[in-house]
């Protein structure tokens, strides 16, 4: 923590704090933070649970988002801990989107990227993918896409939360060890939390992440056409997005030949 103190100024720190602490009492639509054993502000890990729907309903993934010395000038860095078959998510986890590039604004908030992160797992944008193999089945064969991200999702994405197995172990050592008038020590213990307490606490009383798609701001430029985003998107309609996406990516290379 300290080594992350020295390289952020002191009104980053309270802003990166801030905004750690909103994602643990108002975490948005199917992300949750992810407390760990070292807090460093640098290294935010998130859970983002894949949307209904798609390819990855039913599994858990594991974020990191790094921020660098130049934060907020400069944008964090994501990476997919847990491996996912996408088009727009590199081999080695790294991900493609503008809003972590040439979108990036220092009026950004770490919330506002993870929801624009969850958004590429409803609508990828196959024609700046990093992983060429996904982003070619996406347009040419859109079930093949699915069964091969779905396979993946499977084999790599744990099926139940992270925050919730934190949540269950806290639980039962709060019953194993339970404070008392007598025990001060316990007493200085519950009313200075950690992050890690609250997330634990939090996770324990908030509701499971909705179904569905992510409520998103009408400022999500980078997440593509918000719209398109706020319907439940079916496999049907997702073939019919690949399709069109298709056709889009031909019409521009029609034209660089003219």
């Amino acid at each position: 923590m300290a080594a992350a103190r020295e390289n952020l100024a002191p009104q980053v720190i309270q802003r990166v704090a801030k905004e750690i602490r909103q994602l643990v009492t108002n975490p948005p639509n199917g992300i949750r933070y992810v407390p760990q054993e070292d807090e460093v502000l640098t290294e935010i890990h998130v859970e983002i649970a894949g949307p209904e729907n798609t390819p990855y309903d039913g599994g858990y993934f594991q974020v990191k988002l790094t921020l660098s010395d130049g934060f907020p000038h400069a944008p964090p860095k994501g990476v997919f801990l847990t491996k996912i078959f996408h088009p727009n998510i590199a081999t080695n986890g790294e991900i493609c989107v503008n809003t972590l590039k040439k979108d990036w604004t220092s009026t950004l908030g770490i919330a506002h990227v993870l929801q624009v992160i969850r958004c590429l797992l409803i609508v990828p944008f196959p024609e700046s993918s990093l992983n060429d193999e996904a982003g070619r089945l996406f347009m040419e064969s859109y079930d093949e896409y699915a069964r091969r991200a779905r396979l993946w999702t499977n084999i790599h994405a744990p099926k139940v939360s992270a925050v919730k197995k934190d949540t269950e172990k806290s639980t039962e050592q709060t019953k194993t060890v339970s404070p008392t008038k007598s025990d001060p020590g316990d007493e200085n213990r519950v009313d200075g939390k950690s992050i890690k307490d609250v997330a634990s606490s939090v996770a324990m009383s908030a509701k499971p992440p909705l179904s569905g798609i992510p409520k998103v701001s009408t400022n999500l430029s980078a997440a593509g056409d918000v719209s398109l985003l706020r319907k439940r998107v079916s496999p049907t309609s997702m073939e019919a997005l690949a399709a069109a996406q298709k056709k889009k990516s031909l019409v521009k290379k029609g034209i660089k030949r003219l």
